[in-house]
């Protein structure tokens, strides 16, 4: 293998933006480590204990929205690690601040790229694209269980992914909203360069929650995901597809075999490629528009929500192929196949 060194004369910019790129990766490991620390260290042992109990017995937040700080939200970092890329954030309609919306991230990519910087922090300018929505993205409660770790989350605004937590956002009033990575770790295995292969076919639990909530439904897609990295094991039959499979079915979650980019090469590493990531937030699919006219869940049979809840998702996955097929030539020219539902 060839591998390609970077240049001694980089920009500083471009530094830094690496910097932040390589510091936002290291969050997850840096928590534990000194999470560990902590513990061994006589003298912040009981504080490191105590911050376990709370942690385990008292700590709502997942479930009730996060710790949402404006602050954290804003830090310089998020911007350097979006021109990274770069990451944007395209609008196709503006959104209702009376309503409440539970919007669906595709593809899920290795990490999510596109979500993180443009749902869960103020780099690309959420709160003045959409005045008045209150978002939350939504992650395995598993995350939470990374001490240190899920405060940083819990602070950028990040919940738990359940039908309570987006009850529990849904009840803190108009405009308060969740985004969730609808194909979650199952996606991830499919992430690879040119493709858009979504596992959306038999997702039709967050449709019902929307339509139970009386919520709206927003698809997202984000061209450029699936090429932030190299997925080195893509085939099914293959020994590192089943231990892939075999992670997800012990611990919920699964991380692929994936390449990127060096600190100081560009062929080999685990940093993500230099790739546009473009997010463009569809225009809503209301479920009551969809069906013509008012809903009451409570007045629906099983079979006749049931009825509903494919109409709408049928709808939703409309609107994706709309936006694929008005965006694809433009950010996705590179690809080798079309969107396709995978599973």
């Amino acid at each position: 293998m060839h591998i390609e060194f970077a240049p001694l004369n980089i920009p500083r910019e471009r530094r830094i933006q690496t910097a932040a790129t390589i510091v936002w990766m290291s969050l997850l490991p840096a928590s534990i480590l000194l999470m560990l620390a902590l513990l061994a260290i006589p003298a912040t042992r009981f504080v490191a204990i105590a911050y376990i109990i709370w942690v385990l017995y008292w700590d709502t937040a997942p479930e009730t929205g996060g710790r949402k700080i404006d602050f954290v939200r804003r830090l310089p970092l998020w911007r350097w690690m979006r021109d990274y890329f770069p990451i944007e954030l395209k609008k196709e309609a503006e959104l209702d601040p009376s309503r409440n919306y539970l919007m669906g991230y595709h593809p899920h990519g290795v990490v999510s790229l596109g979500a993180w910087i443009n749902l869960a922090s103020e780099a690309t300018h959420w709160s003045d694209v959409f005045p008045g929505i209150n978002l939350r993205l939504l992650t395995l409660v598993s995350n939470f269980n990374i001490f240190l770790f899920r405060d940083i989350i819990l602070a950028l605004g990040v919940a738990g992914v359940s039908r309570r937590s987006i009850e529990n956002i849904f009840a803190h009033g108009p405009g308060h909203s969740a985004a969730i990575v609808v194909g979650g770790a199952q996606e991830c295995l499919y992430a690879k360069p040119g493709t858009f292969d979504l596992v959306l076919a038999k997702r039709l639990g967050f449709i019902k929650v929307a339509i139970v909530n009386r919520a709206v439904l927003v698809p997202i897609l984000s061209f450029g995901e699936n090429e932030a990295f190299t997925l080195l094991v893509t085939n099914p039959d293959s020994l590192g597809w089943r231990v892939q499979m075999w992670c997800k079915s012990v611990w919920g979650w699964t991380m692929p075999a994936f390449m990127g980019r060096g600190v100081f090469n560009y062929t080999l590493g685990v940093l993500p490629f230099r790739q546009r990531i473009v997010t463009v937030v569809c225009k809503p699919v209301d479920p009551e528009e969809v069906v013509g006219h008012a809903i009451d869940p409570a007045a629906l049979s099983n079979d006749e929500l049931a009825e509903v809840v494919r109409k709408v998702h049928a709808a939703y996955v409309a609107r994706l192929v709309e936006t694929w097929d008005k965006y694809k030539d433009e950010y996705c020219p590179n690809r080798i196949k079309e969107l396709e539902l995978v599973e």
